[in-house]
């Protein structure tokens, strides 16, 4: 099964900050927040708003599309049928 929208967009978000030589306590300084939310982000643990996933993509110089490439819809839970 292949990983959730959170999952991915974290794991995009860690690939990205690694690219950018940055560190999580980096990134965090930079979006005004701690690099334990950094952690969450890229752990799938917290969802990232839309208006955060934003200021990350502008920091880490990544288009936001880059962050939903491939995921898959049927698989993240606000689009299961009950």
């Amino acid at each position: 099964m292949p990983p959730n929208v959170d999952t991915q967009i974290g794991q995009r978000i860690r690939t990205a900050r690694i690219d950018a030589a940055m560190t999580q306590a980096q990134l965090g300084e930079q979006l005004g927040c701690s690099s334990q939310q950094i952690h969450k982000y890229e752990s799938g643990h917290n969802r990232v708003s839309a208006g955060t996933l934003f200021l990350i993509a502008k920091t880490l110089n990544q288009p936001m599309d880059w962050f939903f490439r491939d995921a898959d819809p049927v698989h993240h839970s606000l689009f299961r049928l009950h």
